[in-house]
């Protein structure tokens, strides 16, 4: 399967426009699918990819067809001239394949939607070297002096995900840079907004209901308008606003439908909700659904509070999901930025500004490493077997570079067969 993967995203590559002189002697897919590797790999460093290409170089060529090793510059050079909307169509191949394993199916919630996370992270900061599009941040002391001024690229990321699964898979990513002809700096809710058409590309509606979840940022009628423009339904944190006033007001009048159970650890669960309330004052015609949910112990110490909105209908036999998929954001925070941060992808580490789109596209290379690990987690056994046997995904990256380094291989099946032990090598004992 991931070889499969891998070989799919190169061709993906041969689509991205060459935007450099007409005769560049290595083709740009080449340049892509060189960071890609660097990427899949796990290396801590642009520099430390170029310095072990001789003892690579066969394997490269094997696994991810790379012909021609370019240095570092010419990478560099050539992936900063892509324009990111090309990489990001590159993630349609490892979600078909998502699709043509049953996957998107197993992964609906409420019984049609793909469920999508939607939150933001800083992936590369600096204190000098601007380039155009770079974010800043004017640092301060207790007097209000300026002390500095960094700069820093954050990417919006949509990541779909269903309750009760360990794996999320990367369907879209948008940069929250300074935006061409800008003087101010961009925020999420404008990469939100250039965001939701990128991920409906991705999953069409022809094929895919989606069911959007956003933090306590997005509350607000234009947003939620360019979500139904989109035929995207929504479950949206709140924290404040006129919705939380009239339920005041119901609470106060006992209102509210109410459901509790037994949670699995012995607390006590209690949601509670109302249909069809006005949003604000000034968007009165958006009606929305509001629904809350609290975990407290035997002792009713509140272990959990949180609040949303929606548009679905919240009923008894659906608000216990709904609960799950409110609370089911964190994992964009958890399984997914945690894991691109610490646990050997690197995503904060800077491979390369550039003068234009190098940190962007680097980034989106990133996520496509680790979308096709997600997928190999899910459906691959061999590397569940070598995950398994070195018990960190960590080890695992090291383990994985090591056999690349070392031996022959002639696809990452077999590195991870080897990793799991299902291959020996016998050398000759020398006398």
């Amino acid at each position: 399967m991931v070889d499969k993967l891998i070989q799919s995203i190169k061709s993906a590559f041969g689509s991205v426009s060459e935007h450099r002189y007409k005769n560049a002697q290595i083709p740009l897919e080449n340049h892509l699918q060189c960071a890609f590797a660097m990427f899949h790999l796990k290396d801590p460093s642009l520099n430390h990819y170029r310095l072990n290409y001789p003892e690579r170089a066969a394997n490269l060529e094997r696994i991810y067809q790379i012909e021609s090793l370019p240095s570092d510059t010419a990478i560099r050079e050539a992936i900063d001239g892509v324009g990111p909307s090309e990489l990001q169509d590159c993630f349609k191949i490892p979600l078909a394949e998502l699709d043509n394993q049953g996957i998107m199916k197993d992964y609906q919630v409420l019984g049609r939607y793909q469920c999508i996370l939607f939150d933001g992270t800083q992936h590369y900061c600096s204190c000098k070297a601007p380039c155009q599009h770079c974010l800043t941040k004017v640092h301060r002391n207790k007097k209000g002096e300026v002390t500095k001024i960094t700069y820093h690229h954050q990417a919006l990321a949509a990541v779909m995900s269903c309750p009760g699964n360990q794996e999320v898979f990367p369907v879209a990513c948008e940069a929250i840079i300074r935006q061409d002809g800008q003087t101010k700096n961009d925020c999420e809710l404008n990469a939100a907004k250039r965001l939701i058409p990128a991920v409906r590309k991705m999953l069409p509606k022809q094929k895919y209901e989606l069911l959007g979840v956003f933090d306590a940022l997005y509350p607000n009628g234009p947003f939620i308008k360019d979500l139904g423009l989109a035929h995207m339904r929504y479950v949206i944190g709140i924290k404040e606003g006129y919705v939380l006033v009239q339920i005041k007001r119901l609470k106060a009048q006992k209102a509210l439908y109410v459901k509790e159970w037994v949670g699995s650890s012995g607390q006590k669960c209690t949601a509670q909700w109302y249909n069809c309330l006005p949003l604000n004052g000034t968007h009165q015609d958006i009606k929305v659904n509001f629904f809350e949910y609290e975990e407290v112990d035997s002792k009713d110490n509140r272990l959990f509070y949180s609040s949303w909105i929606t548009d679905i209908e919240i009923t008894e036999d659906t608000i216990k999901e709904l609960v799950a998929i409110g609370r089911s954001r964190w994992k964009i925070e958890n399984e997914t930025f945690n894991t691109l941060k610490n646990q050997g992808y690197h995503l904060t580490h800077s491979y390369g500004h550039g003068k234009k789109y190098l940190a962007t596209n680097f980034m989106l290379l990133t996520f496509l490493a680790f979308l096709t690990d997600q997928i190999a987690q899910r459906v691959d056994l061999d590397f569940k077997k070598a995950w398994k046997y070195c018990k960190t995904k960590k080890k695992l990256w090291e383990k994985t570079r090591q056999v690349f380094d070392l031996l022959p291989c002639l696809s990452m099946n077999v590195i991870y067969r080897f990793i799991a032990r299902e291959i020996k090598i016998d050398f000759p004992l020398l006398e």
